[in-house]
């Protein structure tokens, strides 16, 4: 006998299915549009979803223990949220529960945000991917004349984790260390020769952060508010180790929290929920502000994978991306046809991020059982 949870869950596919929404726990995601397209209509389909919605939510009581940290978890059909599931603890020592409405710091899958707002620039006449890093960030050692902004985006920079110099002057995880002093310790570390292959590196990203703020004036946080979180309607904010009652605090193995004192930005730190995740993932289809230039210079990896503009592009064709920062980790996944998007968002280092999401998959995207 499966012993019993706690789980919010929602399927959300429009009226015809409104009766389901009254008996869901909390309040649904932001609302979005009514679903015209057959992908989303239809009897056959609506049905399908209420399947689909039970499998979803067993893999969610399966994996997600009760009374350990927790995860949240929706699913996205053509920019509409359909289901919506949590269990699992935001706050263990309070015992405060995973809702669908809990937000999460996504950690790397804060990427392709940060990708998003360079390409923009470009299409704005403003910069260039080939144009070097020391055009934009002064005091570099040698390389920043030789790194491109096509390197930093695409890991070729062979520029080490900012991590590794932080860690050699003493300032572990829980320290102070702000974007600046993130930038300083990049400026130190000596890379390999750039352009020389793939090497993943949070450093490409932070430096990222800071072309944007040094070209449009605003702060890659504010860039990103202005030019596309607001635009979209998405309720997502990058405010790296902020605190309030609805984010999940976050767990070390043992449950001791782990809380962040790095508050750098550009490879991590947008805070969000699993439905809003899914609306933005829309944007790979729709072509509004992610363009053709998404995968222009992808990068193969030594995985036969490619790395785009902040994700990855799988050898079926499905996008995704995972990330960890403390005990936050995450996973974000597109489909090949870029009509079902799946977010995972979870608060503790043991979480089965990555069952749940392989679960998911296999029960949403069409082309899994192919």
């Amino acid at each position: 006998m499966r012993p019993s949870r706690r789980i919010t869950q929602c399927l959300l596919v429009g009226a015809a299915l409104s009766a389901l929404l009254a008996g869901c726990a909390t309040a649904p995601p932001q609302a979005v549009a009514a679903p015209t397209r057959a992908v989303v209509s239809g009897p056959t389909n609506l049905r399908m979803f209420a399947e689909q919605s039970r499998l979803s939510g067993e893999a969610i009581a399966d994996l997600v223990p009760s009374t350990q940290p927790g995860c949240s978890a929706a699913v996205g059909k053509v920019g509409i949220v359909v289901w919506a599931a949590a269990a699992g603890l935001a706050d263990h020592a309070a015992g405060i529960p995973v809702t669908t409405e809990t937000r999460f710091d996504i950690a790397s899958v804060s990427k392709q945000f940060t990708a998003t707002a360079i390409l923009m620039l470009q299409r704005d006449g403003l910069i260039s991917l080939s144009d070097p890093i020391s055009d934009y960030v002064d005091d570099l050692p040698w390389w920043g004349a030789e790194v491109t902004l096509d390197q930093l985006m695409h890991h070729t920079s062979r520029i080490p984790d900012y991590w590794v110099e932080l860690d050699d002057i003493g300032i572990g995880f829980t320290e102070p260390a702000d974007q600046q002093v993130t930038v300083d310790a990049i400026r130190r570390e000596q890379a390999l020769v750039p352009g020389t292959g793939f090497d993943y590196s949070n450093s490409n990203y932070v430096l990222l952060a800071e072309v944007v703020g040094r070209v449009s004036g605003l702060p890659l946080p504010e860039f990103l508010a202005e030019r596309i979180f607001a635009p979209l309607g998405l309720d997502m904010v990058l405010a790296p180790t902020l605190h309030a009652p609805d984010i999940a605090l976050s767990y070390d193995d043992d449950l001791s929290l782990q809380e962040a004192g790095w508050t750098s930005y550009g490879h991590t730190g947008i805070i969000t929920t699993p439905s809003e995740l899914v609306r933005w993932g829309d944007q790979y289809r729709t072509g509004d502000i992610i363009q053709d230039d998404f995968d222009s210079g992808a990068v193969l990896q030594d995985d036969g994978e490619l790395y785009a503009a902040g994700m990855n592009i799988q050898e079926d064709g499905d996008l995704a991306h995972k990330g960890r920062m403390g005990g936050f980790i995450s996973a974000f996944t597109v489909s090949a046809d870029r009509e079902t998007v799946i977010a995972v968002m979870c608060n503790g280092h043991l979480s089965n991020r990555n069952g749940i999401s392989d679960r998911l998959w296999a029960i949403w995207d069409p082309h899994s059982a192919e």
